[in-house]
């Protein structure tokens, strides 16, 4: 199963982190076993990790997100772009 990385920078690390249970629902149809990361040098930069089983799903759903998703990453601070890492 293919592992994704998902960086970004955020207004606020700590409202980012509030963000996690609100993340998982809506990544929760096309990924799973999500975990968060913050730099470890305190600044404004975050990643997560993904299981993704469908490459195509998760595609698709990246390509079609939500206006309510997009409301959501506005709110905890989330700063465009954002990066998406896929394992090798």
């Amino acid at each position: 199963m293919p592992k994704i990385v998902v960086t970004a920078a955020v207004k606020d690390v700590e409202a980012w982190l509030k963000f996690k249970p609100e993340m998982t629902a809506q990544m929760s149809a096309v990924a799973s076993d999500g975990s968060s990361y913050v730099a470890m040098d305190g600044s404004n930069r975050v990643a997560s990790t993904w299981d993704v089983p469908d490459m195509e799903a998760f595609q698709a759903a990246q390509t079609a997100a939500s206006p309510e998703m997009a409301a959501a990453m506005e709110r905890y601070g989330m700063i465009p772009p954002v990066t998406i890492y896929i394992k090798k």
